[in-house]
């Protein structure tokens, strides 16, 4: 079983111009199984917080809709980012409005007891512990476009942007997915890896708790160290976090 705490704020970047938070995540766990969604609305994108809370809504319930038969988790998250790319570029045309009006990222994650996958579109982190490595290792380096703070986005031409997949051993027992606003505290730029210190600190109470699903004390303490001056005065973005570690039976 999966224990998990997750949670979201508004950068302080975000406050000063009276601009909502444009990020979104949607987490399930049960009978062994973890899935996640996270994604960062642009903040160019004048429905950002939108396009993001499509994206997220439509790829979780595509992969709690097809888990219990899949037996290629990679394919399986493709299909789904393809599911909420369609959901997104559906909600444009409602609106009447361009699809780059709803850009954002998507950060997948999908586990059970004999392995999964994780996806990625955009910048953002996902970042796992295996019971057989001593630290984290992230799945894939965040995606950055040519210049400084560009990045790619579900909304992108079809087949400009194509997802990032990889298949997930059953020996990972933790895992964090996170948008680019932790990035500097999660990463170590220089040295291409991850900054232990950053998971071990987030994920210290949830290994002691004794629940199972989401633990919501814990949720809400990650909402306040998110939006505590430690963090906010080294990342003024919008910032997500969802961790979760596998319980031993």
């Amino acid at each position: 079983m999966w224990r998990y705490a997750a949670a979201r704020t508004t950068g302080s970047s975000h406050l000063k111009r009276d601009e909502v938070c444009q990020d979104r995540f949607e987490v399930w766990s049960a009978d062994g199984v973890f899935l996640a969604a996270v994604s960062d609305g642009a903040g160019s994108a004048k429905r950002a917080e939108v396009g993001a809370e499509v994206a997220v809504r439509q790829a979780l319930a595509f992969m709690r809709a097809g888990h219990q038969e899949a037996t290629d988790w990679p394919a399986l998250l493709a299909s789904a980012f393809d599911e909420a790319r369609a959901a997104v570029l559906a909600q444009a045309d409602s609106e009447n409005l361009p699809a780059r009006d709803f850009a954002c990222t998507l950060l997948l994650v999908a586990l059970t007891r004999e392995g999964g996958a994780a996806g990625q579109i955009g910048d953002g982190v996902i970042a796992l512990r295996d019971d057989a490595e001593e630290g984290w290792s992230w799945v894939f380096w965040p995606q950055k476009g040519e210049y400084a703070n560009m990045t790619r986005f579900l909304t992108d031409p079809e087949g400009a942007s194509p997802p990032d997949l990889a298949g997930i051993r059953k020996s990972v027992f933790e895992i964090a997915l996170m948008t680019d606003g932790l990035e500097a505290l999660a990463l170590n730029y220089s040295e291409r890896r991850t900054h232990d210190p950053f998971f071990e600190g987030v994920l210290a109470p949830l290994r002691s708790a004794e629940a199972v699903g989401e633990v919501e004390d814990l949720s809400t303490g990650l909402a306040d160290f998110l939006a505590s001056p430690r963090v906010s005065e080294r990342a003024d973005d919008d910032l997500t976090l969802v961790i979760a570690t596998r319980t031993v039976s």
